[in-house]
């Protein structure tokens, strides 16, 4: 069985308090020409998956057990470097289609420990990448995310 790869609006992080939130309280990492921000959020979830469980709907999506606000994704291109709309709305698709198709991993991770995160990717290069570079930032960013969820 093949597994979907969605990006429903429930993985999408657009509260402005948790945004604020992550970017005051969270870690951050440089994978070119990405920064990431993220956000373990464990006191929000104590008593583990379980927990998590009750709080949030849990719907299964073709054998696999789905829980909304587990992990939640947001994306920012700045403006300074690209003034027109198209271009930062093209870094924008490209940076959310790489995400959407290496999420799977790290939200089975993250379903494993009991743990939600809020992820925060900023796009800071001043040309415009091609897919490629971007999935492979992505790669080797969730990969990075990955490891930091097993170290706690």
């Amino acid at each position: 069985m093949t597994q979907r790869h969605t990006l429903s609006k429930t993985e999408r992080l657009k509260s402005y308090k948790r945004i604020r939130i992550l970017f005051a309280q969270g870690q951050k990492f440089k994978v070119f020409p990405l920064v990431v921000y993220f956000l373990l959020r464990v006191e929000e979830v104590e008593g583990g998956l379980e927990r998590l469980r009750e709080v949030n709907p849990v719907e299964r999506v073709e054998g696999v057990e789905v829980v909304e606000g587990l992990l939640q994704m947001g994306v920012s291109v700045g403006k300074r470097h690209f003034k027109r709309a198209v271009d930062r709305n093209l870094l924008k698709r490209r940076i959310r289609e790489a995400y959407r198709k290496q999420k799977l991993e790290l939200k089975e991770t993250l379903m494993a420990s009991g743990i939600s995160m809020d992820i925060f990717f900023v796009y800071s290069n001043a040309r415009i990448s091609d897919y490629a570079e971007i999935e492979t930032a992505m790669t080797n960013g969730l990969s990075l995310l990955k490891d930091k969820i097993l170290a706690k």
